[in-house]
């Protein structure tokens, strides 16, 4: 157990010194300290909040919502605009997609198996049962 815990801390190490955490630890940094970028992030977050409490209401108010939709909208259009949340978005998706690389580079190591697409549907009737999409229903 000891030795696991180890290679998985060595790991983390590899992660936080590749180029690609770099990049985006640099971008998060960058944009935090700018004041455009701060509060075009907060304004986003802020109607996208607004859309959340407005879709989880018990009376719906479908006006209202299209309302604070359509102001979600500009302020994601506004937030797109700034280079440097540009740059922090490309390097996220950078990390997000090393990340699901290294989870599947353990997946085929631990199982033998990789997460394969299957056309299924959710119907299992056509797969072999190891997809993702009915969960392994063989």
């Amino acid at each position: 157990m000891q030795n696991v815990m180890h290679k998985a801390q060595e790991l983390a190490e590899a992660i936080l010194e590749s180029n690609v955490y770099q990049r985006m630890h640099a971008a998060e940094l960058q944009v935090n300290k700018d004041e455009a970028a701060v509060k075009a992030v907060s304004d986003f977050v802020e109607k996208r909040q607004t859309v959340e409490n407005l879709l989880a209401s018990n009376n719906l108010d479908h006006e209202e919502l299209a309302k604070a939709g359509k102001a979600m909208e500009e302020a994601e259009k506004t937030l797109n605009a700034v280079p440097l949340v540009h740059e922090m978005q490309e390097a996220r998706q950078e990390f997000t997609q090393m990340m699901e690389n290294v989870n599947r580079i353990l997946r085929l190591v631990i199982t033998g198996e990789t997460e394969e697409e299957c056309d299924c549907g959710g119907d299992c009737g056509g797969c072999s049962g190891s997809c993702s999409t009915c969960g392994g229903c063989h």
